[in-house]
């Protein structure tokens, strides 16, 4: 069974779903508890990649993709070979946590900015945890294919390397282009929006 068959293609979009609802969850709270601002600002500007800090337009883009779809990708596979179901969700949704609470705190300032922002990252922001979606969808397969194989409860009836092929495809195929679009998206089209809007 392929990855992304029409019998499976429904299950990125659950994921994301459940990334939205995260999202929301995270800005609601956010929202009730009003943290202190600057600090929770400074606290999540720390987590932003240094190689995307300081740097615009192409230059910009490049640097997305190589933190979004190389580095993130990697690290969620790697905790995907760990035979221990669900490792590689924490960094989704730590990804979608974080714009959850920047939501909240705009919405603290001002109802005005808060709306800006949300649509301006609106494209982006679906685009790239939708790809990080897809990924998950890939890495439940090999993940569950290393337990079985680990467990012996049940035989796997493909060859490791005829996984890691499937997964590399599905790498290719769908989560590098969402990302290489949010990218775009992200870097050109939610300033945009934003400038539209205000």
């Amino acid at each position: 069974m392929k990855y992304l068959s029409k019998e499976n293609i429904k299950q990125p979009l659950k994921y994301l779903c459940f990334m939205l609802l995260i999202i929301v969850v995270s800005a609601i709270l956010t929202y009730l508890i009003h943290p202190d601002i600057q600090s929770t600002i400074n606290s999540v500007s720390s987590n932003v990649p240094k190689s995307v800090e300081r740097k615009n337009g192409f230059d910009l883009v490049v640097a997305y993709i190589i933190n979004n779809g190389l580095k993130v990708p990697l690290q969620m596979l790697i905790l995907g070979l760990i035979p221990v179901p669900f490792l590689y969700w924490l960094q989704p949704v730590f990804t979608a946590i974080l714009p959850g609470i920047l939501f909240g705190i705009v919405f603290n300032m001002s109802f005005t900015k808060g709306i800006t922002i949300v649509f301006s990252s609106l494209p982006h922001m679906l685009t790239e945890i939708l790809a990080f979606c897809f990924w998950i969808v890939a890495l439940d397969r090999i993940n569950k294919w290393m337990r079985n194989k680990i467990s012996k409860k049940k035989n796997n009836s493909t060859q490791f390397m005829d996984e890691i092929k499937q997964l590399l495809t599905s790498y290719v195929k769908y989560v590098l282009p969402l990302i290489i679009i949010a990218a775009f998206l992200e870097t050109y089209v939610a300033d945009w929006i934003s400038n539209f809007l205000n």
